[in-house]
C-alpha cells in the first residue's frame, strides 16, 4: 500500500524562514523621547523635528510591531503595558550607547584604562612616585601599577610585554625586544650633615672627600662605580662606613651621623630631615637614565601622556643647591 503523499505547507515554511524584524533606529528614538517626556510636542523639541514627524514615526513603529503603544485620554498620551515593556529594553539600549560614548570620550582623553610601569629603585622611590601621584589624581579611573626592581628586571618585563613603560639606568648594550630612549642625565650630589664643615660650601670637590666616612651604594651601582673611578683618579681615599642598596637609606644614615653619601638629586630632594643638606659634587658624577618600551607595541595615549609628564618632572628637578 503506497503511503499518502506528504503535504508541505509552503506558506508556513516561508513564515519560519522570514528574516528577523528590522526596527528603525529613528522610530525607537522618537518612541523613547515620547516615553521620557510624556508628550509628542516635547519629544519633537528634544529631537528638533516637527510634532507631526514624531507622530508619523510612532505610527510607523506601531505598524511595524503590529501593536498599539499609546492611547489618548483628552490631551494625555497614555502608554500601554506593551509600551512600558518595550521602553525598558529601548532605554537600556540607549543607556548602554551613552555609556559607550562616555568610555570612548574617556579613552580619547586618556582618563581610563591601565598603565603598567616598572622602574629601578632610584626613580621609583623619588621622581616616579611623584609622577604616578600626579597622573593618578588627574585620572582617577585609570588603573596604574608601579613595579620597583633592578634595571635588569625592568628590561625583562619590557621584553616580555608585561609592562607598558619602564625606567632603567642606561646600559651600554642593546637589550632584545626593547626600545630604549635616553632621558636627560643628572649629576649626583653629596648629602651631608648640616653642621659639617663642607656644608658651608656651595659645591664640594671630589678632593674634599679625603678621609671622610663615606656611606656607599651597593657594589653593582653604576654611580658607585663612577664615583670610585673619580676618587681613584683624584687620589682620594675615603673611610668606608656602611653599604646600602637604596639611596634614601643612605640619606637616613647620614642623618644618623654615620658619614656622607653620594646619591641622585631626586632622592636628595626628598630628604625632609632638617639636619641634612646636599651640595653639587665636582667634577660631576652623572646618572644616566633611560626609558624603555616593549618593541613592536603601539603606544597608547595614556603612555604618551605619562612620558610627557616624566620629561617635565626631569626638567623641574634639575639639581640646584
Amino acid at each position: 500500500m503506497l503511503a499518502a503523499p506528504c503535504h508541505v505547507d509552503y506558506a508556513s515554511e516561508k513564515a519560519f524562514s522570514s528574516p528577523p524584524m528590522q526596527l528603525n533606529p529613528r522610530q525607537l528614538e522618537a518612541f523613547r523621547s515620547v516615553m521620557v517626556s510624556g508628550s509628542m510636542t516635547v519629544a519633537a523639541e528634544l529631537l528638533k523635528i516637527t510634532q507631526p514627524a514624531v507622530s508619523a514615526l510612532i505610527k510607523d513603529l506601531e505598524k511595524r510591531l503590529e501593536i498599539r503603544l499609546f492611547r489618548r485620554e483628552g490631551n494625555r498620551l497614555i502608554p500601554g503595558a506593551e509600551a512600558q515593556r518595550l521602553f525598558r529594553e529601548v532605554d537600556r539600549f540607549y543607556q548602554g550607547m551613552e555609556q559607550i560614548e562616555r568610555v570612548a570620550q574617556d579613552l580619547k582623553s586618556a582618563r581610563i584604562g591601565t598603565l603598567r610601569i616598572a622602574t629601578m629603585h632610584t626613580l621609583g622611590l623619588s621622581l616616579l612616585s611623584e609622577g604616578v601621584r600626579q597622573f593618578s589624581l588627574s585620572r582617577p579611573d585609570l588603573a596604574i601599577s608601579l613595579d620597583v626592581r633592578n634595571s635588569l628586571g625592568v628590561l625583562k618585563l619590557a621584553a616580555a610585554h608585561q609592562i607598558d613603560i619602564g625606567f632603567v639606568q642606561m646600559l651600554g648594550d642593546e637589550y632584545p625586544g626593547v626600545d630604549v630612549f635616553p632621558l636627560p642625565s643628572v649629576a649626583a650630589v653629596c648629602v651631608l650633615p648640616r653642621g659639617h664643615d663642607l656644608a658651608r660650601k656651595k659645591s664640594i670637590k671630589i678632593t674634599e672627600l679625603q678621609d671622610e666616612p663615606l656611606i656607599s651604594l651597593s657594589r653593582n651601582s653604576s654611580v658607585r662605580i663612577r664615583l670610585e673611578m673619580e676618587l681613584e683618579a683624584a687620589g682620594v681615599t675615603c673611610k668606608r662606613s656602611v653599604d646600602t642598596s637604596l639611596g634614601h637609606v643612605a640619606c637616613s644614615l647620614v642623618a644618623g651621623g654615620l658619614g656622607l653619601t653620594v646619591v641622585d638629586p631626586f632622592t636628595a630632594r626628598r630628604v625632609r630631615d632638617p639636619g641634612v643638606v646636599w651640595r653639587p659634587l665636582l667634577p660631576a658624577v652623572q646618572f644616566h637614565f633611560s626609558m624603555v618600551l616593549p618593541s613592536h607595541q603601539p603606544r597608547s595615549r595614556v603612555v604618551e601622556d605619562f612620558i610627557k609628564l616624566v620629561k617635565e618632572l626631569f626638567k623641574a628637578n634639575v639639581p640646584l643647591p
